[in-house]
């Protein structure tokens, strides 16, 4: 379903919306059209304008990672406001309830305000193999219901063992990939430790000329500043959470029949089990099956066993 001239934030599986409409809607009543700024590759700048027209959009000439996208996001802002905090999220996941969302922004906020590098960490509520993971350190403070700890480090998926060493040992959370940064600090701690990102896009800001960006290291925010900077900070988020990132999410979003299995769409099955289904504008049915995710659309057709579906990218390499 996503495809790479119609990626996932443009998806209308939940709630009717695309994943981007969600996104902005979640902080539509606390930012500013003038404080918002979307981050967007090249060849997404003409589908974004037709979703969301009078939002201010950056285009990265070519594709670089986090870090860079990040960058510039930062000297955008600093160009304009000259400091500030700023709060950077990915425009596809499903986050709940706002409420619980923009309290924990303001608390990091309060400690990004102090210099802290802030990320988001969620209570892992089942061993999941999918998501990165950040180790807690010492406990730092609270506001609210909102807690926040030393960060000690990050950890990239894990085999299932390992997940549930996580889940059990309570020290470990979902790392969510948003974040809360003083300008100015995020803007040092870049130059300090990826200062070809952050030359290369002071370049292209300043000459606006390809090249610059196109020489400009591929590198995540994570693993070039959060895993080295000795100011992580994580907030535990209480709010529900999920990018979304496999099939899978449809068993955690819609409801399951009496057989544990999700139907969406026009799908049916008769003598089916912990099953998901979803059909896009094409009838579906299924007969004595269990524990498969089969999708049908114009697209293709997908069929998988649902204890594989974390490795479905091997399909695309």
């Amino acid at each position: 379903m996503s495809q790479p001239d119609f990626p996932k934030q443009f998806l209308t599986i939940f709630d009717d919306k695309p994943l981007l409409i969600q996104t902005l809607q979640r902080i539509r009543r606390h930012f500013t059209r003038g404080e918002r700024l979307l981050i967007i590759p090249k060849e997404l700048k003409a589908l974004t304008k037709k979703y969301v027209g009078g939002e201010n959009i950056a285009v990265e000439p070519v594709r670089r990672n986090t870090a860079p996208a990040i960058c510039l996001a930062g000297m955008i802002l600093r160009r304009k406001f000259g400091s500030g905090v700023m709060h950077v999220m990915p425009a596809d996941h499903l986050i709940a309830p706002r409420n619980a969302f923009i309290s924990a922004l303001k608390y990091g906020q309060r400690l990004a305000e102090q210099g802290y590098l802030v990320t988001y960490g969620i209570r892992p509520d089942r061993p999941e193999t999918g998501y990165g993971y950040i180790r807690l350190g010492r406990r730092m403070g609270m506001q609210g219901k909102n807690k926040s700890y030393e960060g000690a480090g990050f950890t990239e998926k894990p085999g299932m063992k390992r997940a549930r060493h996580y889940v059990r040992s309570r020290r470990y959370l979902w790392n969510s990939g948003i974040f809360t940064f003083n300008i100015a600090t995020i803007l040092a701690e870049i130059k300090n430790y990826v200062p070809d990102v952050y030359h290369g896009v002071e370049k292209f800001i300043a000459q606006r000329r390809i090249r610059h960006f196109e020489q400009v290291p591929d590198i995540s925010i994570d693993y070039g500043v959060m895993e080295r900077s000795r100011q992580l900070c994580v907030v535990e988020g209480r709010f529900s959470w999920d990018d979304v990132g496999s099939w899978l999410a449809l068993g955690r979003y819609f409801k399951k029949d009496g057989k544990m299995n999700v139907l969406v769409g026009d799908a049916r099955g008769v003598q089916i089990e912990d099953t998901i289904m979803f059909s896009q504008d094409v009838p579906l049915r299924a007969y004595d099956v269990k524990g498969l995710i089969v999708i049908v659309s114009p697209h293709g057709v997908l069929v998988c066993k649902k204890d594989r579906a974390q490795d479905l990218k091997k399909l695309f390499k």
